[in-house]
């Protein structure tokens, strides 16, 4: 009788019983190539209560915990870009990983359009649009508009940008997170 047992372990593991073989990993493993650290220049969409010009910020950050209600109350897209080197490219299929974004993002690699994501992972391959040496990168983000309801509700009611027949939210209700989160990686994977 031909029986073949494995075991499912709880770690994603996975082992041939019958055969007493190692255990190994479900799913590939990620290497990371590159983590883009590099500063990042954020332009706001005109006419939506942004910054009226581009902020830059060392590392990157959730909106809703700036100090500046411009970008806290923010509700639209915004770009961001930043350039960074890779020494040396592996000769494997290359993805860059945004981490975490709130709520949709398109990405642009070296004036290419790679893709848009909306769902986790926020992941898409990169391979062909890689280079070694300097490496420009724009990803524009959007939002919902959770967070302008809620700042319009802080506001007197001639000066709200936005409105809604019904409106759960006022102007003490919890922020949505929003923007890019990271962190930003330049990954293969193992197989």
């Amino acid at each position: 009788m031909y029986l073949i047992s494995i075991l499912i372990l709880s770690s994603c593991q996975v082992a041939d019983v019958q055969n007493g073989t190692e255990k190994k990993d479900n799913f590939p493993q990620k290497a990371i190539v590159y983590k883009i650290d590099t500063p990042w220049k954020i332009t706001f969409e005109a006419g939506k209560r942004g910054p009226k010009t581009p902020v830059v910020w060392s590392q990157l950050k959730d909106w809703m915990d700036s100090e500046n209600d411009s970008i806290k109350y923010f509700s639209g897209q915004a770009v961001y870009e930043t350039t960074f080197t890779l020494e040396k490219l592996p000769q494997k299929s290359l993805y860059i990983d945004l981490g975490n974004v709130m709520v949709m993002a398109k990405v642009t690699l070296n004036g290419h359009y790679v893709g848009g994501v909306w769902i986790n992972p926020y992941r898409l391959n990169v391979t062909d649009y890689l280079r070694e040496g300097e490496n420009k990168l724009e990803i524009t983000v959007v939002n919902n508009w959770q967070n302008r309801l809620i700042g319009d509700q802080r506001l007197p009611e001639d000066q709200r940008l936005t409105w809604t027949t019904i409106n759960p939210w006022k102007a003490d209700s919890s922020l949505q997170s929003s923007g890019l989160l990271g962190p930003v990686e330049i990954q293969f994977f193992d197989y």
